[in-house]
């Protein structure tokens, strides 16, 4: 028990910007920290939850509570799935050859393409957001988005092969307990139960229809991931798992605005 609390301090070290006390990096207080990245995505839920209370009790408007919840997961998380996300956006839409591309993923500087892509994901999770905000039964669901994007990536960082220039590989998964490839599948299976759970509770049948629509979403985006990765990329890195986590939140946030646009009725 006290080395899975240590695997979880070191999660919450690498995976947030939450200050954390010190704890030595071993090789036996690492082997469960890659399991814990989930617990990053309840921590945004509940301070999202606590958010939208305080927003309606403000009755702030809903752009102002749109700006506010794309911003706390990325004060949460310290800007890292983001850096990855612009890093492998750089190399996706580059066109390059694989080898290429992964060394523009290495490369410090932003490219045009980042920039772009930066821009496209913080508008469409702004106005994902406003839209949710005007249907206040799928909330609770967008609170849950963070958990499941973050299951998907333990699962895709277990079972999915590194590239060789990969050092997240070397320094977490191959340190990896062996039961961390059944946690995550574990964790994305409970992450779905959550979803549809928290989109029932919020909207009744109608909620859980939208959210079980937003589960099959993210589970193709998973099997494009996969495909991608392997084609582009010859496997994994950290960036790119940077990158599903914001594609896969956004993914996520625009099916269930796109629910309740057209579900508003129902709900």
């Amino acid at each position: 028990m006290k080395k899975f609390g240590e695997s979880l301090i070191i999660a919450l070290s690498m995976y947030s910007a939450i200050p954390m006390p010190r704890v030595d990096w071993r090789e036996d207080n690492m082997r469960w920290s890659l399991g814990c990245l989930p617990v990053v995505g309840l921590l945004i839920g509940g301070l999202l939850f606590g958010w939208s209370a305080l927003a309606v009790w403000l009755h702030a408007s809903p752009l102002f509570f749109a700006v506010i919840a794309v911003a706390i997961p990325l004060l949460v998380s310290g800007g890292l799935h983001m850096d990855g996300f612009l890093d492998a956006s750089d190399a996706v839409f580059s066109r390059r050859d694989r080898e290429k591309k992964l060394q523009i993923m290495k490369d410090p500087h932003c490219g045009p393409f980042a920039v772009l892509s930066c821009a496209g994901l913080l508008l469409l999770e702004c106005g994902a957001w406003y839209q949710i905000y005007a249907t206040p039964a799928l909330l609770p669901a967008a609170y849950t988005v963070y958990t499941l994007a973050r299951g998907l990536t333990v699962a895709a960082s277990s079972r999915f092969p590194y590239t060789p220039s990969s050092t997240l590989g070397v320094l977490f998964a191959d340190r990896a307990a062996s039961g961390i490839r059944a946690l995550g599948i574990a964790e994305v299976l409970l992450s779905l139960l959550l979803l549809l759970g928290a989109g029932f509770l919020g909207g009744g049948l109608p909620g859980l229809l939208i959210a079980a629509a937003a589960a099959a979403g993210a589970l193709l985006l998973f099997l494009w991931y996969r495909r991608m990765t392997m084609k582009q990329f010859g496997g994994i890195t950290g960036d790119l798992l940077g990158y599903l986590v914001e594609l896969s939140q956004l993914i996520l946030l625009l099916l269930l605005a796109f629910g309740g646009l057209f579900g508003s009725a129902f709900l």
